[in-house]
């Protein structure tokens, strides 16, 4: 893909896709892109543009096969079965996508990705201040309510400090200034991501390994996110949890996974906003549905608070691939630092990867910004870098020698890729 259309496609899809999608404009703009660079990656492959994939090849084949398992062990309607499995494709598809399309960015592409992180940062605090109420809970209709607003915050200040160009005391700064725009809508996720990220930023100097500064770091880090979300934990998983959704989602997740062994229950089935549309069955039958938020006839938001949980539809064997597609992430990241030594692209994908997993005790690893997590990640494990091959000219008998470019993403392995 052409470095200048993907910078393009970033630029409307964080106006469309996520500065002022709850304006509800344009509601399916993240599974269309989504779907593109899908299908796109694998017209690429079956033509044999690009090197064959073999993770993305497998990845289709899995999720096809939980498709055709969940149709055939009647998990839910049709329509809800097919609708589920759009949904949590979507940060597989943009992940595994981008990896085989690999954009050609260069420096000139860099810089302009900055200026849609100060663009996107500017506006996203001029929506603030035109609506600074209601941050609290989600409100459609109104731009980044709930805790879209400090999320976004956490993605541009991610790939501000990925497109800049050295890894010095002041693009660190500045990447924690823009982050800190969260804090206009705090919330527990926010504060244990941006505590991650600033302990990555300055004090993460090379790949961590398991030694005693790391395991240091690593308790330091786990006790100042704890500390932020304390009270929220205590609120969901202990105070009164057998009443909450959130906790009952948890507890509940395990008989599933012991009652549909090994390949759970299916599409549409758990915590998820298709088995709120298409109600599940499987909330009468745990007896979750007598759980305010879970009911059929009650507000069913509850059901979809929380991401973890929806394993269950996928047993424990999708419990094992959801842990190998971050085994797989690791490996790619320490790879890729191994052929380039650019702790700036290890430090960014250290954070993306931490704002997933952050992120997932809700609902928000398979919603609308989970694009632009994914690309960030993406775009922190390969370099696009023209180099110049020469190649004969025959002109009137005599043989010259040409320089033209190429892309090196194109002619090694994927393995061969490397970083910024």
């Amino acid at each position: 893909m052409n470095g200048t259309l993907f910078c393009i496609f970033t630029l409307l899809y964080m106006l469309f896709g996520v500065l002022f999608y709850e304006l509800r404009v344009l509601t399916f703009i993240d599974e269309v892109v989504t779907l593109l660079i899908a299908l796109y990656a694998f017209f690429k492959i079956l033509t044999r543009q690009i090197p064959f994939n073999k993770p993305f090849i497998i990845w289709l084949v899995v999720s096809f096969f939980y498709l055709i398992y969940s149709f055939v062990i009647e998990s839910n309607e049709p329509e809800a079965i097919v609708s589920d499995f759009i949904m949590q494709s979507k940060p597989y598809l943009v992940f595994f996508g981008l990896l085989c399309i690999k954009p050609r960015l260069e420096n000139l592409h860099f810089n302009l990705l900055q200026g849609v992180c100060w663009l996107s940062i500017f506006l996203l605090v001029a929506i603030y201040i035109h609506h600074p109420d209601d941050r609290e809970v989600v409100t459609y209709g109104v731009m980044l309510t709930g805790e879209a607003l400090s999320a976004v915050a956490i993605l541009i200040g991610a790939l501000y400090y990925l497109c800049c160009d050295r890894d010095s005391t002041a693009t660190k700064l500045t990447t924690i200034l823009i982050m800190s725009a969260g804090l206009l809508s705090p919330t527990s996720k926010f504060g244990a991501t941006f505590v991650a990220a600033i302990l990555i930023l300055f004090f993460v100097g090379k790949p961590i390994k398991i030694n005693l500064k790391y395991l240091i770091m690593g308790s330091v880090m786990l006790a100042a996110m704890f500390f932020v979300v304390k009270d929220e934990f205590i609120f969901y998983f202990v105070r009164d949890y057998q009443y909450n959704a959130r906790p009952m989602l948890y507890i509940k997740m395990w008989e599933i996974l012991s009652d549909y062994i090994p390949f759970g229950s299916g599409f549409a089935t758990y915590a998820n906003p298709a088995s709120m549309i298409w109600y599940s069955p499987l909330y009468s039958k745990y007896n979750l549905d007598s759980i305010w938020g879970l009911g059929e006839n009650s507000d069913m938001n509850f059901a979809a608070d929380t991401y973890y949980p929806i394993l269950a539809q996928f047993g424990y064997v999708g419990i094992a691939l959801f842990i190998w597609f971050f085994y797989y992430i690791f490996k790619k990241i320490n790879s890729c630092y191994n052929l380039t030594a650019d702790i700036k692209r290890y430090k960014t994908a250290l954070i993306i990867v931490c704002y997933i997993l952050i992120q997932a005790t809700s609902n928000a690893l398979a919603n609308e910004r989970c694009v632009v997590a994914m690309s960030i990640l993406v775009l922190a494990l390969y370099k696009f870098r023209p180099t110049t091959r020469l190649t004969p000219l025959n002109s009137f008998g005599l043989d010259f020698a040409r320089s033209v470019d190429s892309d090196i993403n194109n002619t090694t392995t994927d393995e061969s890729t490397v970083n910024k």
